[in-house]
């Protein structure tokens, strides 16, 4: 004599493999937990803190939520991570608090950019036609930062040129094909060759950048980024 029916024996056989996948996902997540150490890495000279987790052993590996703050606990720049490699939206933020631009590092792309007050939306550009001035939906910028925050992170003023009490304004122009590969620099300056040389220093730093994007395309272009030393 059966005690459960068929459709019981189904029903009681569905419950257990539910109750079972729970089981086992809570044991996955708390492994996975149990094997993450939080960061928090201070740059006391620039008053920056990062925040992230990282896969034990070896805390070398970067993998979760991830935050850069700055001086007033501010979020800069915020997103995950998923074995070292950025991974989905990521959010970068001006020194005020303003969001300046999001990007989808699983897509390679472009969800959102905001321009600064005052900035032309018309840069050279290479086209079929040969080079050219045209609106870009979005110039050319760091793939993992804010442009102006990294300038003003690591611009120095130079020692001599601030002895002898020297400013100006200094235009880096920057040739990027529509990888985002670095095909030279060029100096737009009037002022002393030691803040040139400052100025293209700084530049230099950003070894990754994001194409401008011209008609819906990765296009090749020439930026100017002006950079001023004033006392």
């Amino acid at each position: 004599m059966q005690l459960f029916s068929k459709k019981d024996r189904i029903q009681f056989a569905s419950t257990r493999n539910l109750i079972l996948s729970i089981f086992l996902f809570s044991i996955a997540f708390s492994y996975g937990q149990d094997n993450l150490k939080q960061m928090v890495v201070k740059d006391r000279k620039n008053r920056l803190t990062e925040i992230y987790t990282v896969k034990k052993p070896g805390n070398i590996i970067k993998q979760g939520a991830y935050e850069l703050l700055g001086r007033k606990k501010n979020v800069l720049i915020e997103g995950n991570y998923n074995n070292n490699n950025h991974a989905g939206v990521w959010k970068f933020y001006s020194v005020s608090g303003d969001l300046v631009r999001q990007f989808n590092f699983d897509r390679d792309s472009l969800v959102e950019y905001k321009w600064n007050a005052g900035d032309s939306t018309n840069i050279r550009v290479k086209t079929a036609e040969g080079w050219m001035i045209k609106e870009v939906s979005s110039p050319p910028f760091p793939l993992y930062g804010d442009l102006n925050f990294i300038i003003d992170r690591n611009l120095q003023y130079p020692a001599e040129a601030k002895k002898a009490h020297k400013e100006g304004r200094v235009a880096v122009s920057v040739h990027i094909d529509r990888t985002g590969v670095i095909m030279g620099y060029r100096l737009d300056s009037k002022a002393s060759e030691l803040l040139n040389e400052e100025a293209l220093r700084v530049v230099k730093l950003i070894d990754v950048w994001y194409p401008a994007i011209c008609d819906g395309k990765k296009t090749e272009c020439e930026y100017l980024i002006p950079i001023e030393f004033k006392l």
